[in-house]
């Protein structure tokens, strides 16, 4: 078949084939598919419900009253279990866990050392990174990953004389978790109600 080109008024030819009438519909049709391709994708995106959590935040570590706040801060967005747990609470030998749906996110622990040096006590983490940041009265270190300060344990340390500086510790797992201050309020929270404890002050007149 003989294809002839046809001129506008405005002078530009014009493809005068049969065929060029149905090219023009397919691509129209292929444009508004694509569009509502877009759009379907966009509502999906929109309607999908947010991450949610069904497990209640703690109050306290593993015995240890701590606000939940602090906690709710260092914790995932979504989850459905949380578990906390430590094969011992006695101060200075507790190492609490807690995780969300089989996966720890965090410990706190609190131990007994010989060095009073919160440098070192920090550094004995080779894969995390806790010394980015020291308080001005030099008790404690943090970073986005975790922390250390050495706390006052009169009482309990009595029972320790070749260890009797005791430290706490918040270490966090999640690679993507990295939120120096949420880690420093746990940290001190944690840490001031170590210290508050009967083991370290003794009982309640």
């Amino acid at each position: 078949m003989t294809r002839t080109r046809m001129k506008t008024g405005s002078g530009r030819a014009e493809d005068a084939s049969p065929t060029a009438p149905r090219r023009r519909r397919v691509q129209r049709h292929l444009t508004a598919v694509a569009a509502a391709s877009q759009l379907a994708l966009a509502l999906t995106a929109c309607s999908e419900p947010e991450p949610e959590r069904s497990f209640t935040v703690p109050s306290d570590l593993c015995g240890t009253p701590v606000p939940a706040a602090a906690v709710d801060a260092v914790l995932p967005s979504s989850g459905r279990t949380l578990k906390a747990h430590a094969a011992s609470r006695t101060v200075g030998a507790t190492h609490c866990r807690v995780s969300v749906d089989g996966t720890t996110v965090f410990s706190a622990i609190s131990e007994w050392r010989v060095d009073p040096s919160v440098q070192k006590a920090a550094r004995i983490n080779p894969y995390i990174d806790i010394d980015e940041h020291t308080s001005a009265d030099g008790t404690y270190m943090w970073s986005g990953k975790g922390g250390v300060r050495r706390a006052p344990c009169p009482v309990a340390a009595k029972e320790h004389p070749d260890r009797n500086q005791l430290f706490v510790r918040v270490l966090f797992y999640d690679e993507k978790f990295s939120d120096a201050d949420a880690a420093k309020d746990l940290l001190l929270a944690y840490a001031q109600s170590v210290a508050d404890s009967a083991a370290c002050k003794g009982p309640t007149p």
